[in-house]
């Protein structure tokens, strides 16, 4: 119970930070758009709380006024970060996706910059919570990584497009 309570504790930070970190410009993609882990396999709100709390993400996200979607599914044991991080980067920034929160100026770089030294510290002190961004035009891209949830040998991966 203690462990579904800090998941829902995470997920509900997730949606606060991809609310928040939304850019501007650009065509926008669909989160079914976006390319899927090998062997991964997607979480359905009916089996999955998981997917339930996603689907609940995204009507809040819309009763404020902001398009979030989110997805969530189940990985490969042998899905380390590394594997999941490298997938993603490759994919992604060939289609023209950076890395980052996105947003130019000054503000933007410094705000990338310490995003990425904490996600950096965060993602390297354990195995079970790992988290990057990716952003193209007016989308940010949320991933997190997390494993032993619910259960101690599975393997899960979110995903959470924001659009403006």
């Amino acid at each position: 119970m203690k462990a579904i309570m800090e998941l829902k504790s995470v997920v509900a930070l997730f949606l606060a930070a991809v609310i928040i970190t939304g850019c501007g410009g650009g065509a926008p993609v669909a989160i079914a758009d976006l390319p899927v882990y090998a062997g991964a396999t997607e979480l359905k709100a009916d089996n999955s709380a998981i997917a339930k709390t996603l689907q609940n993400n995204e009507a809040q996200a819309k009763a404020l006024g902001q398009k979030i979607e989110q997805k969530g599914f189940a990985l490969p044991k042998d899905a380390s970060w590394d594997k999941v991080k490298t997938f993603y980067t490759d994919s992604l920034k060939a289609k023209g996706w950076s890395e980052g929160l996105g947003g130019g100026g000054l503000a933007g770089g410094l705000a990338n910059d310490i995003t990425s030294k904490a996600l950096g510290q965060v993602n390297s002190a354990n195995d079970s919570f790992q988290t990057t961004f990716f952003s193209k035009g007016n989308q940010t891209l949320a991933l997190i990584r997390l494993a032993g949830v619910p259960s101690k040998d599975d393997v899960q991966l979110l995903l959470s497009l924001n659009s403006k």
